[in-house]
């Protein structure tokens, strides 16, 4: 069942940068501070290629430290800073400034207290950080059904990528709670299950590109 996970986790990197792509080609498009986004994808795809090419030729080869730096703290940062741009509520910019300085501090605590922080993956450090992304994402879309945005939400492309990144991020943390504490889960129903969840999510991703339109546009 090994050559099925990396035939999945090739349609994967083929659907990111295919999204990075279409990002580029779209950005006027997109809302303003698109290049956050766009670079928090970018950065991804690169790290998955990385993890992936190097897999193929090294078996053994440990990607932990890759995803640990690249992944849960750049990619997870350029998420954040990209909602603190589009946030235009000062009372949510402030909240959201401190879910960006709590996901620092989480990150750094993890690096210096975890032993195994930058070799195994810490279940604990990314569950706070998905939880803090998630709040970030609860802020935007609490002004974007707050504002004039949601006559038009299908156009609107924050919105789409709130709910992408809720499907890729939040909807696998029951699947790694339960491989986590139980450590009992089929590997291929786990893995089955993650490509799901992250295909479905950068589907929602893809159409939200093509749906999205300025206010320019939309007049």
């Amino acid at each position: 069942m090994q050559w099925n996970r990396e035939i999945a986790g090739l349609i994967i990197i083929i659907s990111m940068i295919f999204s990075a792509v279409l990002l580029v080609l779209r950005r006027r498009n997109l809302e303003g501070h698109i290049f956050y986004f766009i670079g928090a994808i970018v950065m991804l795809s690169l790290i998955e290629i990385t993890g992936f090419v190097t897999k193929l030729f090294d078996h053994e080869y440990n990607t932990s430290k890759l995803y640990a730096i690249g992944t849960n703290f750049f990619v997870f940062l350029l998420y954040l800073l990209y909602f603190q741009k589009i946030l235009q509520i000062e009372r949510l910019r402030k909240i959201n400034a401190l879910i960006i300085a709590l996901f620092v501090a989480n990150y750094l605590g993890s690096a210096l207290l975890i032993e195994e922080f930058f070799t195994r993956f810490s279940f604990v450090s990314y569950f706070v950080q998905v939880i803090l992304l998630t709040g970030s994402i609860n802020l935007v879309m609490s002004q974007t059904f707050n504002s004039d945005k949601i006559l038009s939400l299908s156009t609107y492309f924050p919105f789409w990528v709130c709910i992408s990144l809720l499907i890729i991020y939040l909807g696998v943390l029951p699947l790694l709670m339960i491989s986590n504490a139980a450590q009992l889960m089929n590997l291929n129903l786990f893995f089955a299950i993650l490509f799901l969840v992250n295909f479905l999510g950068y589907i929602i991703l893809l159409v939200g590109i093509m749906k999205a339109k300025t206010k320019l546009e939309t007049i």
